[in-house]
């Protein structure tokens, strides 16, 4: 589902690299605005849902709320990641609702991922369905080594990752590692989903992620796929909690990424 018609776009490969850091609750990874207003009480609207988003989502993790009437309306979803300690998720956040307030001024149509968070408004109700309209894929620069084996491996952890994530006891969080070749490499899998979607919507959303990740992210140490309902990623260095040993070593093993934007239809 896509909260407004898009038409299909070709390929937009960003010249600059991105450097991902090892903390990652205040820096955007992407942000999509769309869908110009110049009604002041829109512009109401989406203060008042940004105001009752921010509390509740850094105490609870997720929550969603809605403020207007008519064509003022507006809907909003904000989510942590469920393994980030609750401080980083207040800051994500918050850090979040500053940069969809002043990115997408004037546009009612509003979204902001984070690796820790992500935060949604927008003009249509899009609450309980699923979007993969707007996908966001960050490519690691660096090719594995034994690249044959490390695919195979890759690809079983995170066929792995989109099963646990339809799983409803995941709660919408799957985390998995495997390793592989004679030293031992682990690679660390996630998938998660927006709380307002079904366990099954969980699993399929993860599932096309993952799917289109050998399509850009062949042999390459680190993929990142996100839509507005789900996201996947996996990397050669533990990047979610609970921190495990060598996580201190993330910021030198994390390689440079190029990122790439698919905005279609469903």
């Amino acid at each position: 589902m896509a909260s407004s018609p898009l038409l299909l776009l070709p390929l937009l490969l960003l010249a600059a690299a991105i450097a991902p850091q090892p903390s990652s609750a205040v820096d955007p990874v992407g942000t999509y605005c769309a869908n110009n207003f110049t009604s002041s009480q829109t512009q109401t609207s989406i203060t008042q849902v940004l105001a009752a988003l921010v509390p509740r989502a850094s105490s609870t993790y997720y929550a969603t709320a809605t403020s207007g009437t008519g064509g003022s309306t507006i809907w909003g979803l904000a989510q942590c990641r469920g393994d980030i300690p609750s401080s980083d998720c207040a800051l994500c956040i918050s850090a979040a609702a500053e940069q969809v307030a002043a990115a997408c001024h004037g546009q009612a149509d509003a979204r902001v991922w984070y690796d820790y968070c992500f935060l949604r408004y927008d003009d249509a109700d899009f609450i309980g369905l699923p979007d993969t309209g707007y996908e966001l894929i960050l490519i690691n620069t660096m090719n594995a080594t034994d690249p044959a084996a490390f695919d195979r491996a890759e690809r079983k952890l995170m066929a792995g990752v989109a099963a646990a994530a339809g799983d409803a006891a995941s709660g919408g969080l799957a985390r998995e590692t495997a390793r592989f070749g004679s030293s031992g490499t682990t690679i660390y899998g996630l998938g998660w989903c927006t709380k307002d979607i079904t366990a099954a919507d969980c699993g399929l959303c993860v599932a096309q992620a993952v799917a289109e990740m050998p399509n850009y992210c062949r042999f390459r140490r680190g993929c990142r796929v996100l839509y507005s309902s789900c996201m996947a990623r996996y990397e050669t260095y533990p990047f979610f909690f609970p921190v495990m040993s060598g996580a201190a070593a993330a910021a030198s093993n994390a390689d440079e990424y190029e990122k790439v934007i698919l905005n279609h239809h469903n």
